[in-house]
């Protein structure tokens, strides 16, 4: 009787635990960089020990020198609903400290990111790491 009841506990817990999942990541981008979000994917975000590039990030790239990110907006704090018709570009130059302490640029354009490039000398973009369209 005591195995019985011991094997019902542990489905109870078993059964409790995974009703209670959350859908938390960190994918490392190079260095301390990381995309990361808990529980919905409308907080995905770019930290360096602090948040970078607020949410909705969907696709993240690097070089020996930047991070370049794609991002939706929130359309809403309080609703948190993803903006997919705006597309926000941005370029970080990579830091060695824990926190970003270097200059990063953006919001921008497509036009505005591309011309940012060419300034920076900013030769080949790829955007190697990339999300799903959950929205």
């Amino acid at each position: 009787m005591s195995r019985l009841l011991t094997r019902a506990a542990h489905l109870i817990c078993l059964l409790l635990f995974s009703s209670c999942s959350f859908d938390s990541r960190t994918d490392r981008v190079v260095d301390d960089y990381e995309v990361a979000w808990i529980d919905v994917h409308e907080e995905r975000a770019l930290y360096k020990g602090e948040e970078i590039v607020p949410p909705y990030v969907f696709a993240v790239g690097h070089d020996s020198k930047y991070i370049f990110v794609k991002q939706h907006p929130l359309s809403s704090e309080t609703t948190e609903k993803i903006d997919g018709s705006v597309v926000n570009y941005y370029i970080i130059e990579r830091t060695k400290t824990m926190y970003q302490d270097k200059p990063k640029y953006g919001p921008l354009t497509k036009e505005k990111f591309e011309k940012k490039c060419i300034e920076l000398g900013i030769l080949n973009v790829a955007f190697d790491l990339e999300y799903p369209a959950n929205f």
